[in-house]
């Protein structure tokens, strides 16, 4: 089959002249280079933009596992040193992410034209221009945040040795309460094996 197709290339160099294949086969691979830069330029791959979706998405899970974090170790710090309370496990969930509010440079431009015809009237354009970038810092491109608003909770689980001791138990609900301003029904308290 490969010596057909051979057979069948030669004989075709030899009906249209080698000089013609040659300058035909030139003219296609310049024409699919053009394609392909055209098809690159109208059609961007998203591998350019998604560097900055990635590194906000990361920046987003940086500081909600490290709020998550801080939370959970510092409720732990807490809830050890209640009386009759040994080891303990906490878990948090959250309904939300921790929000984060950049700093904006904002940009704001206005320009009125007063335009009169040859009949004596007047008309008035007005023309407004806003733009908004994102401040970044110059160090390691990292958002200016004016404000960090924490997400809020859903519920707690405390894992205590002691909590089956109810006085226990209903102090460290109360601590938990206390600490995140939520409502008791958001806590949930069990023994440690």
């Amino acid at each position: 089959m490969n010596m057909k197709i051979i057979d069948k290339f030669k004989a075709y160099i030899n009906n249209n002249g080698y000089k013609k294949v040659v300058y035909n086969l030139i003219a296609v691979i310049i024409i699919c280079i053009i394609g392909l830069i055209t098809l690159d330029t109208f059609f961007p791959r998203s591998v350019k933009n998604s560097t900055n979706t990635t590194i906000k998405e990361n920046n987003d899970d940086v500081w909600k596992s490290n709020y998550q974090d801080t939370a959970e170790v510092k409720l732990k710090q807490i809830l050890n040193q209640i009386k009759g309370v040994g080891e303990v496990e906490v878990m948090i969930t959250y309904e939300t992410s921790t929000e984060v509010v950049p700093a904006l440079n904002v940009t704001k431009s206005s320009q009125i034209t007063e335009e009169k015809d040859s009949q004596g009237g007047t008309r008035t354009t007005t023309q407004n221009d806003s733009s908004e970038n994102v401040v970044m810092t110059n160090q390691n491109d990292n958002l200016v945040v004016i404000k960090e608003i924490k997400p809020q909770i859903r519920g707690v689980v405390v894992v205590a040795e002691g909590a089956g001791d109810i006085k226990i138990k209903l102090e460290i609900i109360e601590a938990v309460r206390t600490i995140f301003q939520i409502p008791a029904h958001k806590v949930m308290v069990y023994e440690k094996k």
